[in-house]
């Protein structure tokens, strides 16, 4: 398995350009349309935008949760670097 190294710093970026996707998905929640009127291709439309509506919900939910684990993500780092500060700062040998 190989390492990957983020500095936390870039985690917390991340972790905010996914809480702005997701919010401003959910924010257009209220823009879709109610009510559609396409004369014979009515079902056609409302079809494709009932598919639009949804896929756009789990995009939301999906952006949620990966902000989510990104969060666990830097907490995990900022735990391990105190343990290891603390290991330092307490002059803790291993013999």
């Amino acid at each position: 398995m190989s390492e990957l190294r983020v500095p936390p710093t870039t985690l917390s970026s991340i972790r905010g350009f996914l809480d702005t996707a997701a919010s401003g998905l959910e924010a257009t929640a209220g823009s879709a349309p109610h009510g559609l009127d396409g004369g014979d291709m009515t079902p056609v439309l409302t079809a494709m935008l009932s598919k639009l509506v949804d896929n756009a919900a789990t995009l939301s939910e999906g952006l949620t949760v990966v902000s989510a684990q990104v969060t666990d993500a830097e907490a995990d780092f900022w735990t391990s670097d105190a343990a290891v500060s603390d290991s330092f700062a307490g002059g803790v040998r291993g013999d």
